[in-house]
């Protein structure tokens, strides 16, 4: 059964202690450490001091979070990783991702979401373009290790028809 909820701290440690390999590498090469329980309670403080997020479940164990923060006025990140689970919430946790990031431009103010995302992860790259991200600028040797990362965005009033509410995509 699938079920999304509220973040809470311990089932966000959770999907971090149980993160999926590929997800894994593409988030600790934006982060100076990597320790899951650090990176649980640097992320459980962005999205409680800034943001919005949901944990999605799965068999009752949290399988993967989304995320917004606000990083500064009119700009939100957009963040989504989870465990080998992650498959079996994403559909939810993608729905929840329109209609929220929907509210976060047109009643929030909000100008720009941006997601950054390794270059060799094209399983997120087909999410975030099914989900209307447009590749905006690739950032060579980003990550710590030197890995190449691409920038998508969604811009107010520009490709952020795929986020509205009845949307429907033409062939």
């Amino acid at each position: 059964m699938q079920l999304l909820t509220d973040v809470t701290y311990t089932a966000l440690e959770y999907v971090c202690m149980n993160m999926r390999a590929a997800d894994a590498r593409e988030v600790y090469a934006l982060r100076p450490h990597d320790n899951p329980l650090q990176l649980a309670a640097e992320s459980f403080a962005a999205i409680r001091g800034q943001g919005r997020g949901r944990i999605g479940w799965w068999r009752g164990r949290p399988a993967a979070v989304a995320a917004f923060t606000e990083a500064w006025p009119g700009t939100w990140e957009i963040w989504m990783f989870g465990t080998d689970e992650f498959r079996n919430c994403a559909i939810d946790l993608i729905r929840w991702f329109r209609k929220e990031a929907n509210d976060i431009l047109k009643v929030c103010d909000g100008r720009r979401l941006q997601c950054d995302s390794a270059a060799y992860h094209e399983e997120a790259h087909r999410l975030i373009r099914a989900a209307g991200g447009v590749e905006e600028a690739r950032f060579r040797k980003y990550g710590k290790h030197g890995d190449d990362f691409i920038r998508f965005v969604w811009l107010n009033g520009e490709n952020d028809a795929v986020l509205r509410p009845g949307f429907v995509r033409v062939a």
